[in-house]
Protein backbone atom coordinates (compact mmCIF):
# COMPACT_ATOMS: atom_id res chain seq x y z
CA UNK A 1 0.00 0.00 0.00
CA UNK A 2 1.50 3.36 -1.14
CA UNK A 3 1.76 6.17 1.79
CA UNK A 4 0.40 9.64 1.49
CA UNK A 5 2.53 11.96 0.76
CA UNK A 6 0.97 14.87 3.12
CA UNK A 7 3.44 17.20 2.39
CA UNK A 8 2.75 17.74 -0.89
CA UNK A 9 -1.04 17.40 -0.44
CA UNK A 10 -0.92 20.15 2.00
CA UNK A 11 1.14 22.16 -0.18
CA UNK A 12 -1.10 21.80 -3.05
CA UNK A 13 -4.23 22.46 -0.94
CA UNK A 14 -2.65 25.79 0.44
CA UNK A 15 -2.02 26.80 -3.45
CA UNK A 16 -5.68 25.56 -3.85
CA UNK A 17 -6.91 27.96 -1.20
CA UNK A 18 -5.12 30.98 -2.39
CA UNK A 19 -6.36 30.25 -6.40
CA UNK A 20 -10.35 30.02 -4.92
CA UNK A 21 -10.16 32.67 -2.43
CA UNK A 22 -8.06 35.45 -4.30
CA UNK A 23 -8.00 34.31 -7.59
CA UNK A 24 -11.59 33.64 -8.13
CA UNK A 25 -13.94 34.58 -5.19
CA UNK A 26 -12.42 38.07 -5.00
CA UNK A 27 -10.52 39.06 -8.57
CA UNK A 28 -13.18 37.44 -10.41
CA UNK A 29 -15.81 38.49 -8.26
CA UNK A 30 -15.10 41.67 -8.22
CA UNK A 31 -15.65 41.93 -12.49
CA UNK A 32 -18.22 38.69 -12.42
CA UNK A 33 -20.32 39.14 -9.43
CA UNK A 34 -22.84 36.72 -11.09
CA UNK A 35 -20.34 34.08 -9.57
CA UNK A 36 -21.24 33.96 -6.45
CA UNK A 37 -24.72 32.65 -7.45
CA UNK A 38 -22.87 29.17 -6.71
CA UNK A 39 -22.91 29.77 -2.75
CA UNK A 40 -26.95 30.33 -2.61
CA UNK A 41 -27.72 26.56 -2.13
CA UNK A 42 -26.02 26.54 1.13
CA UNK A 43 -26.47 30.23 2.40
CA UNK A 44 -29.80 31.21 1.10
CA UNK A 45 -32.99 29.24 1.33
CA UNK A 46 -35.41 32.54 0.07
CA UNK A 47 -34.83 35.21 -2.79
CA UNK A 48 -30.93 35.38 -3.81
CA UNK A 49 -30.34 38.70 -5.39
CA UNK A 50 -27.22 40.63 -6.27
CA UNK A 51 -26.62 44.33 -5.58
CA UNK A 52 -24.11 46.51 -7.44
CA UNK A 53 -23.77 49.81 -6.72
CA UNK A 54 -21.45 52.80 -8.58
CA UNK A 55 -20.64 55.05 -5.99
CA UNK A 56 -18.20 58.34 -6.21
CA UNK A 57 -14.76 58.61 -3.51
CA UNK A 58 -13.64 61.54 -5.62
CA UNK A 59 -14.68 63.47 -8.15
CA UNK A 60 -13.85 62.36 -11.40
CA UNK A 61 -13.19 58.65 -10.27
CA UNK A 62 -15.38 56.28 -9.11
CA UNK A 63 -15.90 52.59 -7.76
CA UNK A 64 -18.14 49.49 -8.06
CA UNK A 65 -19.46 47.92 -4.72
CA UNK A 66 -21.44 44.43 -5.06
CA UNK A 67 -23.57 43.00 -2.26
CA UNK A 68 -25.17 40.12 -1.77
CA UNK A 69 -28.53 39.62 -0.29
CA UNK A 70 -30.78 36.72 1.08
CA UNK A 71 -34.80 37.83 1.67
CA UNK A 72 -33.17 41.70 2.36
CA UNK A 73 -30.63 40.21 4.68
CA UNK A 74 -26.80 41.25 3.68
CA UNK A 75 -24.75 38.12 3.16
CA UNK A 76 -22.02 39.25 1.02
CA UNK A 77 -19.16 37.65 3.12
CA UNK A 78 -20.86 34.19 4.17
CA UNK A 79 -21.50 34.27 -0.04
CA UNK A 80 -17.70 35.08 -0.73
CA UNK A 81 -16.32 32.52 1.55
CA UNK A 82 -18.34 29.61 0.32
CA UNK A 83 -17.85 30.94 -3.40
CA UNK A 84 -14.00 30.75 -2.74
CA UNK A 85 -14.37 27.09 -0.40
CA UNK A 86 -15.82 26.25 -3.65
CA UNK A 87 -13.40 27.00 -6.27
CA UNK A 88 -10.64 26.40 -4.04
CA UNK A 89 -11.98 22.67 -3.75
CA UNK A 90 -12.38 22.75 -7.76
CA UNK A 91 -8.83 23.47 -8.02
CA UNK A 92 -7.17 21.11 -5.44
CA UNK A 93 -9.04 18.54 -7.37
CA UNK A 94 -7.90 19.87 -10.77
CA UNK A 95 -4.33 20.28 -9.28
CA UNK A 96 -4.85 16.84 -7.62
CA UNK A 97 -5.68 15.37 -11.47
CA UNK A 98 -2.74 17.38 -13.15
CA UNK A 99 0.17 15.73 -10.51
CA UNK A 100 -0.79 12.13 -9.55
CA UNK A 101 2.82 11.53 -8.95
CA UNK A 102 2.74 14.03 -5.92
CA UNK A 103 0.06 12.24 -3.98
CA UNK A 104 2.25 9.22 -2.64
CA UNK A 105 5.63 8.73 -1.61
CA UNK A 106 7.47 6.35 -4.42
CA UNK A 107 7.43 2.49 -3.86
CA UNK A 108 10.91 2.20 -2.85
CA UNK A 109 10.61 5.19 -0.24
CA UNK A 110 11.51 2.86 2.77
CA UNK A 111 14.96 2.48 1.33
CA UNK A 112 15.38 6.09 0.44
CA UNK A 113 14.78 7.28 3.46
CA UNK A 114 17.44 4.48 4.75
CA UNK A 115 19.57 5.56 2.58
CA UNK A 116 19.21 9.67 3.23
CA UNK A 117 19.60 8.41 7.50
CA UNK A 118 23.22 6.75 6.66
CA UNK A 119 24.37 9.23 4.23
CA UNK A 120 23.34 12.02 6.63
CA UNK A 121 24.86 10.47 9.61
CA UNK A 122 28.07 9.80 6.98
CA UNK A 123 28.33 13.49 6.28
CA UNK A 124 26.98 12.61 2.57
CA UNK A 125 30.24 10.46 1.94
CA UNK A 126 29.94 6.93 0.50
CA UNK A 127 31.09 3.71 2.30
CA UNK A 128 34.23 3.54 0.36
CA UNK A 129 34.66 6.88 1.13
CA UNK A 130 34.63 6.43 4.72
CA UNK A 131 36.90 3.43 4.47
CA UNK A 132 39.49 5.46 2.45
CA UNK A 133 39.18 8.13 4.92
CA UNK A 134 39.48 5.97 8.09
CA UNK A 135 42.50 3.51 6.73
CA UNK A 136 43.72 6.71 6.15
CA UNK A 137 43.89 8.03 9.62
CA UNK A 138 44.66 4.73 11.11
CA UNK A 139 48.31 4.97 9.39
CA UNK A 140 49.05 8.49 10.08
CA UNK A 141 48.50 6.56 13.61
CA UNK A 142 45.40 9.48 14.14
CA UNK A 143 43.25 6.59 15.92
CA UNK A 144 43.76 3.23 17.51
CA UNK A 145 43.33 -0.21 15.74
CA UNK A 146 40.76 -0.67 18.12
CA UNK A 147 38.97 2.20 17.44
CA UNK A 148 39.91 1.53 13.11
CA UNK A 149 37.91 -2.10 13.64
CA UNK A 150 34.89 -0.38 15.66
CA UNK A 151 34.32 2.38 13.41
CA UNK A 152 35.03 -0.33 10.31
CA UNK A 153 32.17 -2.51 11.67
CA UNK A 154 30.27 0.15 11.64
CA UNK A 155 30.42 0.91 8.31
CA UNK A 156 29.79 -2.57 7.05
CA UNK A 157 27.03 -3.13 9.50
CA UNK A 158 25.82 0.03 6.81
CA UNK A 159 25.86 -1.69 3.81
Amino acid sequence: MKKPNWTWIGIMFGVSLFLGYVIFAAAVGAFLPAINTVSKPLVCRGEFEIETTRYSYKPGQFGWQHNVYCDGKDITLPSILVTGMFFSLLCFAVILIRFPGFIFHPENFGELAHDLKSAKKSGGKSSLERMAELKEMRDKNLISDAEYERTKDEIMKEL
